[in-house]
């Protein structure tokens, strides 16, 4: 920490005086970081993002698909008291997983809404979700909040969709037939503890 004036000599509170609060950092300086943090897997490359437009159009969609599919979709489908147990399909989408162009994002969404509303005999869709794309955040233990960094190249969460099934088989058999396979994406089945 820096003394009172009294500890300087004249010339040295004049040179002082003429020092800048702020100095642009050294060329390459912000390059050099971000690939040392990237190669390090701190920090992920920006993706391709959609318009914000787009984005909110699809959004919209697949809430409205969502309502829809919950509102009108004929029966609620298997109750809880019909002991099928239920699993959740975890949607993932890495590197090879084949995005839609900003013209076939509503044919994409219709397609996953078909396929959520089509009816089984094997145990039936009762609901699920997109992610919103971004960084997840972790509450720590002792509170804090934290990134949870993905690493360059490997899949990242994008949605999930909640079922029933008459037992595991049954619930992969569902999962591949969900589009999202068919862009690459993948899907990981888990079973719901009934707590």
């Amino acid at each position: 920490m820096i003394g009172s004036d009294d500890e300087f000599t004249p010339a040295a509170r004049e040179a002082l005086g003429r020092l800048t609060r702020e100095a642009a950092p050294p060329a390459g300086l912000e390059d050099a970081t971000v690939a040392t943090l990237t190669a390090r897997g701190l920090l992920r490359p920006r993706r391709r993002r959609l318009d914000p437009t787009l984005a909110l159009a699809a959004s919209v969609m697949l809430f409205a698909g969502g309502l829809a599919l919950g509102r009108f979709g004929g029966e609620a489908g298997p109750t809880p008291a019909d002991g099928r147990p239920k699993f959740a399909l975890f949607l993932y989408e890495g590197p090879e997983y084949d995005q839609p162009s900003a013209e076939g994002v509503d044919e994409r969404v219709q397609e996953y809404v078909a396929w959520a509303s089509a009816d089984r005999t094997d145990g039936a869709v009762e609901g699920g979700e997109k992610l919103k794309e971004g960084d997840d955040l972790a509450i720590e233990p002792d509170g804090s909040i934290g990134v949870v960094p993905v690493p360059p190249g490997e899949p990242r969460l994008a949605g999930y969709f909640l079922i029933r099934a008459a037992d595991r088989r049954s619930a992969i058999k569902i999962a591949r037939t969900c589009p999202h396979v068919r862009y690459g994406g993948r899907i990981v089945v888990r079973e719901i503890d009934p707590t």
